[in-house]
């Protein structure tokens, strides 16, 4: 890793880079409330360097949702361009389904994944496929009251898609189990499981396709700049891509660094991962 302190800012790499990949909860909000400086970084980005922005979100919604949550919480549009979601990714797979029977793990809320497929939500023993978008109530649920029910699923030899591959999030001041959880739980129970947003390519692929767009040409992956506060999603994910890093640490892992620099370090090296730079929240 090439920067041994944290960056202060945004403004001291944005030359360096010709689009950037941002990630939304943790960086621009933490589920209740906006984080202003982060926005205002994004859009003095694409203001003051012509450049464009495209979010990347492991969300289990279609991008369009996301949008609009993301006005609901007073991040405006003016600070990127566009939005690719794990969602996003899943809901074209389903697509190419012909009616597929699929058991539904995860709020109402999320049934907007499934717009535009050829469906039938069905019980587990009727079911083709499992899709897990999240705990059915996060409030009061944990991975572990999921245990005895996924002994049941795995007699049936089912996989599970995992719409939104977050170990955990922000929400407000604590941290809320999401749809990583119970799929890491299903594959260390022996089950089959299928993930497409963050770490994985897909994601990447369909939102690098949009940056491209934004930028009017095919920008090269160290012409990218990726940002997030996650290790085990946007950190990794950008390395097994090959696009350089900004790590923000007082996210998902702000209890386990507590701005230190070297505990960052640290970190990172026994994590077998790397960041470009490292801040604590995004600002210009």
């Amino acid at each position: 890793m090439k920067q041994q302190s944290p960056i202060t800012g945004l403004s001291q790499i944005a030359d360096q880079f010709n689009g950037i990949l941002c990630d939304v909860w943790g960086v621009l909000h933490n589920g209740v409330s906006a984080f202003p400086a982060a926005i205002d970084a994004l859009e003095t980005y694409k203001a003051r360097c012509g450049k464009p922005v495209v979010l990347i979100t492991n969300a289990p919604r279609p991008s369009h949702e996301i949008e609009e949550h993301l006005r609901s919480l007073g991040v405006p549009q003016t600070c990127y361009n566009s939005i690719v979601s794990s969602g996003d990714v899943v809901q074209a797979d389903l697509r190419t389904i012909d009616h597929a029977k699929v058991y539904h793990i995860g709020p109402k809320k999320n049934h907007s994944l499934f717009h535009g497929a050829s469906f039938d939500f069905v019980e587990p023993n009727a079911a083709d496929i499992i899709v897990c978008s999240g705990l059915n109530d996060r409030r009061v649920e944990e991975p572990e009251d999921y245990r005895s029910h996924f002994e049941e699923l795995l007699k049936l030899d089912l996989p599970l898609i995992c719409a939104n591959p977050d170990i955990v999030a922000e929400q407000g001041d604590k941290l809320v189990w999401c749809g990583g959880a119970l799929a890491k739980l299903y594959e260390e129970m022996g089950g089959r499981v299928i993930i497409t947003g963050k770490p994985f390519h897909p994601i990447y692929d369909m939102a690098r396709a949009e940056l491209n767009v934004h930028a009017g040409r095919a920008l090269e992956k160290t012409e990218i700049l990726a940002i997030g506060d996650g290790l085990p999603t946007d950190i990794k994910g950008a390395n097994a891509q090959g696009i350089p890093a900004l790590f923000l640490t007082e996210g998902i892992h702000a209890a386990d660094l507590a701005g230190d620099a070297e505990a960052v370090l640290s970190m990172l090296k026994a994590e077998g991962l790397h960041a470009h730079d490292f801040m604590g929240r995004l600002s210009w």
